[in-house]
C-alpha cells in the first residue's frame, strides 16, 4: 500500500485491505441484524402488525443523525481514536439490545446503535490518505465489498443465531466482536492528523457551503438516497413477505436470502476497477439501471423464489455499484472535506432509507409486497432521471 499522502505516520503499515473489509462488514452488520429478526421480535413483544417495521426506521434515523453531527469530527479529530470510540459505542449499544425488557427500549437501543454505526463511513476516507488517487476506485471496491457483505449476510447470520439461541443472541456476539475491532484499531492503525483547524460548529456550517458548491455532490447524494431507500424498503419488507403464506419461513430461511448478495459482493472489486477505468459517472448510471431492472423482476414474479432471488441480486448489484462510484465521485472533489462529504452521502442515503421504511411501515397492511415493489420502482425511475446527464459519454465535470 502507498505511503500516506498527508498527516499520517509514514513508518506505520496499514492492515491489509481484506482485513479492513472484514472490519467494515462486522461494523455495518450491526444495524441490519434486525431485518431477519422482525417477525421474531413482533411475536416476542406482541406488537401490532407492521409496528415492528419502526425498528429499521429508528436505526436508520439514528444513522442519519450520526452522519450529520458525528462524522464531521473525522476532519478535525485524530481519526484512529475516533474509530476506537465508535467501535466501543457499538459494543455498548448491542449490549443494550440484549438487556432490553420491552419493545420501546429495543427501539431506543436500535436508534443508539445507528447513531454510532459510523465506522463504514469513516474508514474509507481514512484509507484514501494512504492510497494514490488512481487506485481509489480499487480500494473502495474492496473495502465496500465488506460493507455490502455485512449488510446482506447479516440477515443470514442473525437468522441462524435466532433459530439456535434466540433473537437477542446475535447482539451479544456482536458486542464481543466490536470490542475485538476496537483492540485491532488500537494496535494496528496509524494515527492520522486532522485536515481541518476550524471549530466543530463552523465545520458543521461548512457542509451547507459544500452542498451549494458541488453539483456532483448533490446529484450523488440524491441518487444514492433514492436507490438505498428502495433497497432498504425491499429488504425490510421481504422478511414479512416470506413469513406470510404460502411460505411461512422461519428466521433462518428468511436470513438465507441474504446469500443472494454474494454476487454483488464478489463483483465489488471489479466494479472498483471499472470506476478507475471508465469513470464514476457511467458506473452510477449502470447501477441505477440494474437496480431498476431488479425491482421490476421482483414486482412481476412475487410468488417465485427464483424471481425473488434474481431480483434481489440485481438490486444489490446496482445499489453497491452506485455506492462505490458515488464515493469515488465525491472524494475527487475536495480531499480536505472527504469526511464531511462522505457524511452527506451517507446522511442522505440513510435518511432516504428511514423515510422509505416509515412509508412501508404505514402502508404495509394495504400495499403488501406488490405495493412495496411499485414504490421501489418509482424511486429507481426518479434516480434514473436524475442521472440523465450521465447516460451518454463524455460527461461534463462539475
Amino acid at each position: 500500500m502507498a505511503q500516506p499522502q498527508s498527516g499520517a505516520e509514514p513508518q506505520a503499515a496499514l492492515p491489509s485491505l481484506g482485513l479492513m473489509a472484514l472490519v467494515v462488514g462486522l461494523s455495518v452488520a450491526n444495524p441490519f441484524y434486525a431485518q431477519a429478526l422482525l417477525p421474531a421480535v413482533e411475536r416476542a413483544f406482541a406488537v401490532p402488525p407492521g409496528t415492528v417495521l419502526l425498528g429499521p426506521m429508528a436505526t436508520q434515523l439514528g444513522m442519519a443523525l450520526g452522519f450529520l453531527f458525528l462524522l464531521p469530527l473525522g476532519d478535525i479529530r485524530e481519526r484512529r481514536r475516533l474509530l476506537i470510540l465508535l467501535a466501543l459505542g457499538m459494543a455498548l449499544a448491542c449490549l443494550a439490545v440484549v438487556l432490553a425488557p420491552s419493545f420501546p427500549v429495543v427501539l431506543g437501543s436500535w436508534f443508539l446503535l445507528g447513531v454510532v454505526a459510523l465506522i463504514p463511513s469513516l474508514l474509507p476516507p481514512f484509507l484514501t490518505a494512504f492510497v494514490p488517487p488512481a487506485q481509489h476506485g480499487r480500494m473502495l471496491g474492496i473495502v465496500l465489498s465488506g460493507q455490502f457483505s455485512g449488510i446482506l449476510l447479516s440477515r443470514s447470520v442473525s437468522g441462524v443465531a435466532a433459530q439456535l439461541w434466540g433473537w437477542r443472541s446475535i447482539y451479544g456476539l456482536s458486542a464481543l466482536a466490536m470490542v475485538a475491532v476496537a483492540l485491532l484499531f488500537h494496535s494496528r492503525l496509524p494515527t492520522l492528523a486532522p485536515v481541518e483547524t476550524r471549530s466543530y460548529w463552523r465545520l458543521l456550517a461548512s457542509q451547507v457551503q459544500l452542498w451549494r458548491q458541488h453539483p456532483r455532490l448533490r446529484r450523488s447524494c440524491l441518487t444514492q438516497a433514492l436507490l438505498f431507500g428502495s433497497f432498504m424498503a425491499l429488504w425490510s419488507a421481504v422478511a414479512l413477505h416470506l413469513a406470510a403464506p404460502p411460505w411461512r419461513f422461519g428466521p433462518a430461511l428468511i436470513g438465507s436470502f441474504g446469500l443472494v448478495g454474494l454476487a454483488s459482493i464478489l463483483a465489488a472489486p471489479a466494479i472498483g476497477r471499472l470506476v478507475d477505468r471508465l469513470g464514476p459517472d457511467r458506473i452510477v448510471a449502470a447501477g441505477v439501471a440494474c437496480a431498476g431492472l431488479g425491482v421490476l423482476v421482483l414486482g412481476l414474479r412475487p410468488t417465485s423464489l427464483v424471481g425473488l432471488a434474481l431480483g434481489l441480486m440485481a438490486v444489490d448489484l446496482g445499489v453497491q455499484g452506485s455506492f462505490v462510484a458515488n464515493q469515488a465521485r465525491i472524494y475527487a472533489l475536495d480531499p480536505a472535506a472527504r469526511s464531511r462529504m462522505s457524511g452527506q452521502l451517507f446522511l442522505t442515503a440513510y435518511l432516504g432509507a428511514a423515510l422509505c421504511s416509515a412509508v412501508i411501515a404505514m402502508h404495509w397492511s394495504s400495499w403488501q409486497w406488490p405495493g412495496t415493489c411499485g414504490f421501489a420502482l418509482v424511486l429507481a425511475a426518479i434516480a434514473l432521471v436524475l442521472e440523465r446527464t450521465t447516460w451518454w459519454p463524455p460527461t461534463r465535470r462539475g
